[in-house]
C-alpha cells in the first residue's frame, strides 16, 4: 500500500531543487570523465600497432572492465528512483535526473526560478526580461528532454537494463535473481548523452550557468587519448625489451 506523505510546501521543494542541480551537474561529469577515459583507451587499443598479445593484457583489461564498471554504476545513480507507487517521485530524498524533472513541473517551483532568473543580468537595460526568458526556456527544454526519455523505448529499455544490472550485480549479488538482459555499451552512452543534454538545460534553469559537459568531455577525451598513448606505447616498449 502507498504511503500518505504530506505534500511539499513550496519553500521545501525550491530548497530541494536547488540542492540537487548542482549535485547532478558534479554526478554527471563524473559519469562523463570516467566514460571519456574508457573510450580513449578502447580508440587507443584498438590501432594497429597493439594488436599484438602482450604481456600487460590482463592489467588493461582489469582497468577496461572497471571503468565501464564505474561508468554503469554512476549512471544507475543519476537515474535512480524507487518505486512511484510508493513513494511519490518528487518526495524522494536522491538527487537524481527524474526527481529534479518532477521538481521543475511544480508551478511553484518554475515562478520561484524565474524569479531569481530576473537578477542574472543586473548591468543590462533589459536584463530582467533576458534572464527571466533564459530560465523559462531551460526548464522547458528539461522537461521536454525528459517527456521524451520517459516516452522512448529506446531510453527505458537502455535503464530497464542498466537498473537490474545495478541491483542484482553492482550493489548486490542476487544469486536468485541474476539479470539476464545485461546492459550494451550502447545502452551507457545513450543514458549518459541524455543526462549531460537533461543536466545542461536544468543547471541553467535552476542556476543561471550554461555549462556544456558534452564539450568538456571533448576537451578531456582529447587528453585521455595522449595519455592512453604514451601509458600503452611505454608497455609495448616494455614487452620488447623482455
Amino acid at each position: 500500500m502507498a504511503k500518505k506523505r504530506t505534500a511539499f510546501t513550496s519553500e521545501e521543494a525550491i530548497r530541494r531543487t536547488k540542492l540537487i542541480a548542482p549535485l547532478l551537474a558534479a554526478d554527471t561529469w563524473f559519469a562523463l570523465r570516467a566514460r571519456a577515459t574508457l573510450h580513449a583507451a578502447n580508440d587507443v587499443v584498438s590501432e594497429d600497432r597493439f594488436s599484438h598479445p602482450s604481456s600487460f593484457g590482463d592489467t588493461f583489461n582489469v582497468t577496461q572492465n572497471s571503468l565501464a564498471l564505474t561508468v554503469a554504476l554512476a549512471l544507475a545513480r543519476l537515474f535512480d528512483v524507487s518505486d512511484p507507487d510508493r513513494f511519490p517521485i518528487e518526495q524522494q530524498d536522491k538527487a537524481s535526473i527524474p526527481v529534479l524533472a518532477h521538481l521543475l513541473r511544480r508551478s511553484d517551483v518554475q515562478e520561484s526560478l524565474t524569479k531569481d532568473a530576473r537578477g542574472w543580468h543586473p548591468q543590462l537595460v533589459d536584463g530582467a526580461k533576458l534572464g527571466e526568458t533564459s530560465c523559462r526556456d531551460a526548464f522547458s527544454s528539461a522537461l521536454a528532454l525528459h517527456e521524451t526519455y520517459e516516452n522512448s523505448q529506446t531510453y527505458q529499455g537502455a535503464q530497464s537494463r542498466l537498473r537490474s544490472f545495478r541491483t542484482g550485480r553492482l550493489a548486490h549479488n542476487l544469486f536468485d535473481d541474476q539479470p539476464t538482459d545485461l546492459p550494451r555499451f550502447d545502452d551507457l552512452d545513450t543514458l549518459a548523452d541524455f543526462a549531460q543534454q537533461f543536466v545542461r538545460a536544468a543547471l541553467l534553469a535552476v542556476v543561471g550557468h550554461d555549462r556544456d559537459l558534452g564539450h568538456e568531455e571533448e576537451i578531456k577525451l582529447k587528453m585521455d587519448k595522449r595519455f592512453w598513448n604514451v601509458a600503452l606505447s611505454a608497455a609495448l616498449l616494455a614487452d620488447e625489451g623482455a
